[in-house]
């Protein structure tokens, strides 16, 4: 992508306006305007959440997060179940103080992270000239940020220095959220009306706060004005036990009859005291549902139930972590003979449960499917960490284990069991080197989630080093003999799949069929590779080989009647490390015993490093050349046509030495939903310097814990997840470039090729005889001035626009995406089973898949990590779970193409979409912004990014 940055612009901007601001200071800013508050003094609030500040001090105690709270609001109980199938289960019915607390380890209490979800809110203040006459109204319903300013500044008043305010979360103005807010009448605390929504994923966390008094006592200095927000409705959730009898999938679940719209009165405390709701008056009851569950009754023991499309980890059940919109936010309210909760299921079965007791605010309620065949429920629950920094040594998680009948709760010794690496497909006793120890192995359990401590290890390594050590030593593949064939999966001698582009990652010896790109694909002819069916508008209707004469049969020599006579020698066009490449005998030409022709080639373990390679065959090739005979005056006499032998480059190949994964597929979904599955590097990417992890993806450990006893031996489990991110601290390389439509790969470095050069300015006459006899050429796109020379073979004949997609019959402007099947050609660069994508592959990687909008990356728009990383790492879905990385590898201007460009700054990437007759469509990047849908001139040098053929 081809951006000019206005930057000295800009900076000339900034600095103006730097010297504009130094002189439009106030003379009487730190004056009070009559009441409309001292300047310096501005309305500024210290907010927090109970619940948080609870665990912050230490052992948590009844009502410490929720005041008023008895034993008996915590007591659980089993409830009876109606099902017609008479299925022998029961709810069994859970309820803790606040929201998922946690029993925290001496010494980690300062790393608790408070008030992390909390977004906007509105507040409320009155003020007055004393404490017992904070009466007068200041402000209502001001829209707060979570930092506790305000939008619209307020600032204390020295006449009037008494206040007190209240907030509601989430935002109320306007009755938005179900809140209709009653401001503040005299010295009386303000109310809300509240109503719940009946769909549980639209439903709100109700929180309020209220500051107290606060005295306005040193003037031009505001007062620490605190807010500490207490949950006002209760949180219910369901889960699934262990071992249930009957494999079901939850529909729906409905709390049916349930109490929708009633009134709460805020505190004039800020410990919360005196917050009530009052139901008097109100009868609006219905139902709330959670619909489409789809959650499987054995999907995993004591697993709540969550939206796994989001998590997938069956052990997750911290609440407070699965922001699914699948937790009920219920009125507190009384339940028995009112209140019933069904559960449907996919088979359109269901069961029915009278609930009992009474919903607490400030509460979570879990009730859990579960079997009868026990007075002890035995319970076990893991909550996981959150994935680890690479650099990190720390994971914190959580287990709470203890057994419950009649109200009463005994905690349950358990002890680690197993480890597991390979996502529980199988269980050690060992765990790997890198989990270095845990906190505890073995406990007597508790009540609460106990908070624990995993000790991870930290590793960086030379990724370079370690690369081409992969390489050297993988096992060599072919023989002298027998080599190893690169277009047949196994490395036999029958054609399978061929292409411009072969991966080598192991010494050996090999050989590749002398075969036009892709024009043989599962053993048989692609002729659709080659030939199409119409004669469309700038559509080249039958691919042509070096002379531009219509390719007729896979095979170079077969082509055209065996026009080329015969195959002599391969060559080396270009190599970027010595020796990679070591040519056979008979000048590099190998033919089986069908006479079929292949270059063969060794590659030693001495040599194979990360890198790349283009190999080319020339051959003696028949053409007619035309003789004129004149007399001695210079007067024609006659043409005639005679036969001539010349010899010449036929094609050209690319090898990539790469480990095999770089081959892996990375799947991205694109913003219209369509999915495409990109190749795990960019074509020819070579890491120059490289330092980061030993593993690329996620490392991850299962844990296994187990309680020490069960109902008839019967003992529950839970397994913790444990994951350690991966990283490159710093990264540099470069990629193979390609002009739009040509097969040829040109090296991204302006080193000094280890063999041969490129001609990089070799004129403008660019079509197709020329570029196909001459991979060693860089072709320029010819301007006079700024514009396009029409009379240059590249503007005249270099037009067509299904070079890199067969049936492409159209041009697409910026921002407009293809979303049309590609077909590869024999011209397409990619290697066996990829192509060159169509352009709306990249439009995931802007949230409104157009240019220039939001990024979806990750932490790359930050410019350190961006030069650290060596360009972006792009969500590869909304779910943000992965990610993919694109090097900032530059490219080479279209009017000189030895200059290698924005090297480690742009990223460009060409898709098989073409923009107009001279120009392709790209995706480009720079640190700031990304531009999915952009255009460029065909002669510019960017890299590919392949991706499965569908």
């Amino acid at each position: 992508m081809k951006k000019t940055f206005f930057y000295q612009a800009l900076s000339a901007l900034f600095v103006g306006g730097m010297a504009f601001s130094a002189v439009s200071c106030a003379d009487d800013e730190l004056g009070e305007n009559t009441n409309n508050g001292d300047t310096e003094a501005v309305v500024r609030f210290d907010v927090s959440d109970s619940q948080e500040d609870a665990q912050t001090r230490g052992a948590l105690t009844r009502g410490a997060i929720t005041p008023g709270l008895t034993d008996k609001d915590l007591d659980g109980q089993k409830l009876a179940v109606q099902s017609s199938e008479n299925l022998d289960v029961c709810l069994i019915e859970t309820t803790i103080e606040g929201v998922n607390p946690v029993k925290l380890e001496p010494g980690t209490r300062a790393n608790i992270v408070t008030t992390q979800k909390l977004t906007e809110f509105s507040s409320t203040g009155v003020r007055g000239t004393a404490a017992n006459t904070i009466d007068k109204e200041w402000f209502n319903e001001e829209k707060t940020s979570r930092d506790g300013t305000l939008h619209n500044t307020r600032r204390w008043s020295w006449l009037q220095p008494h206040g007190r305010f209240y907030a509601v979360y989430p935002e109320s103005t306007n009755g938005s959220n179900g809140i209709k807010f009653t401001k503040p009448n005299g010295t009386a605390a303000p109310s809300l009306e509240f109503t719940v929504n009946p769909d549980v994923r639209k439903q709100v966390d109700l929180m309020t706060a209220c500051s107290d008094n606060v005295h306005y006592a040193t003037r031009f200095q505001a007062p620490i004005t605190n807010l500490q927000f207490r949950h006002a409705l209760t949180a219910i959730r369901f889960a699934v036990g262990q071992n249930l009898s009957f494999n079901k999938t939850i529909k729906d679940i409905t709390l049916k009859n349930v109490l929708l719209k009633s009134k709460y009165t805020l505190s004039n405390k800020l410990d919360g005291t005196g917050a009530a709701w009052n139901h008097s008056g109100y009868n609006t009851r219905g139902n709330v549902t959670l619909s489409n569950v789809n959650y499987n009754t054995n999907e995993n023991a004591n697993s709540i139930v969550r939206d796994r499309s989001k998590y997938s980890n069956s052990n997750e059940t911290n609440l407070t972590k699965l922001d699914d919109n699948y937790t009920f936010y219920m009125i507190p309210q009384d339940l028995d003979g009112k209140v019933e909760a069904e559960i449907i299921f996919t088979d359109n079965s269901r069961i029915k449960v009278p609930l009992k007791g009474s919903w607490k605010e400030g509460t979570t309620r879990t009730y859990k499917l579960s079997e009868k065949n026990s007075t002890w429920t035995y319970t076990i629950n893991a909550i996981d960490p959150a994935a680890v920094a690479y650099n990190g040594t720390q994971a914190t998680y959580g287990i709470e284990s203890y057994r419950q009948v009649n109200g009463t709760k005994q905690p349950v010794a358990w002890k680690v069991v197993g480890y597991s690496v390979d996502n529980g497909a199988s269980w050690t006793t060992t765990k790997p080197s890198w989990l270095k120890s845990l906190s505890k192995e073995q406990s007597n359990g508790s009540t609460i989630p106990e908070q624990l401590t995993a000790t991870l290890g930290t590793d960086i390594v030379d990724l370079v080093a370690e690369r081409n050590k992969g390489l050297q030593n993988a096992a060599p593949l072919g023989t002298a003999a027998a080599p190893y064939n690169l277009s047949n999966e196994t490395g036999a001698a029958a054609v399978q799949n061929t292409a411009n582009s072969y991966l080598i990652s192991a010494p050996g010896h090999y050989m590749i069929p002398l075969v036009y790109g892709n024009a043989i694909k599962n053993g048989q002819t692609n002729s659709s590779a080659y030939q199409k069916g119409s004669d469309a508008n700038n559509t080249l209707r039958n691919f042509v080989d070096q002379d531009g004469n219509a390719i007729t049969d896979p095979w170079l020599e077969k082509t055209n009647n065996r026009a080329c006579q015969k195959i002599e020698a391969a060559s080396i066009v270009w190599s970027d490390e010595k020796d990679l490449v070591k040519l056979g005998a008979n000048n590099g030409i190998y033919r089986d015993a069908n006479g079929n022709a292949y270059i063969k080639f060794e590659v030693t373990k001495e040599n194979i490093k990360s890198g790349n390679a283009v190999v080319a065959v020339k051959g003696i090739y028949q053409i007619k050349r035309i003789v004129v005979e004149r007399n001695h005056r210079g007067q024609i006499i006659r043409t005639y046509e005679v036969p001539e032998n010349v010899n010449r480059n036929l094609w050209s190949w690319h090898l990539w030495f790469a480990p095999k994964n770089a081959l892996d597929k990375i799947t991205v979904t694109n913003k219209q939903g369509n999915k495409y599955d990109f190749t795990n590097e960019a074509l020819g990417w070579k890491p120059t310097a490289w330092k980061g992890t030993p593993y690329s993806t996620p490392r991850t450990v299962k844990v296994k814990v187990e309680q020490t006893l069960g109902n008839n031996g019967d003992k529950q489990y839970a397994v913790i997840t444990i994951t350690q991110k991966p990283a490159t601290t710093t990264r540099t390389g470069y990629t193979t470039l390609y002009q739009w439509g040509r097969k040829d790969a040109f090296p991204g470095t302006t080193a000094t090729l280890a063999v041969n050069t490129i001609n990089w300015n070799a004129g403008s006459e660019m079509y197709m005889q020329t570029i196909l006899q001459n991979p060693q050429n860089y072709y320029t796109a010819g301007y006079k001035g700024n514009v396009l020379d029409a009379g240059t073979g590249f503007a005249k004949y270099y037009t067509f626009y299904n070079l890199w997609s067969m049936n492409n019959t159209s041009a697409y402007a910026e921002n407009q995406a293809n979303s049309q099947t590609v077909v590869k050609t024999i011209y397409d660069p990619s290697p066996v089973g990829f192509s060159v994508p169509a352009n709306d592959a990249f439009t995931g990687f802007t949230e409104n898949g157009l240019n220039g909008g939001r990024m979806n990356v990750d932490g790359t728009d930050n410019a350190q990590t961006f030069n650290n990383n060596f360009g972006h790492n792009f969500w590869t879905n909304s779910s943000k779970t992965e990610t993919i990385f694109f090097p900032a590898a530059g490219f080479r201007e279209a009017g000189n193409g030895s200059s290698l460009s924005y090297y480690s700054k742009f990223g460009d990437y060409w898709t098989a979409t073409p923009n107009d007759n001279h120009n392709g469509n790209v995706m480009g990047f720079d640190v700031n912004s990304v531009y999915p849908l952009y255009r460029n001139i065909r002669a510019y040098g960017f890299s590919v990014r392949p991706v499965a053929e569908k």
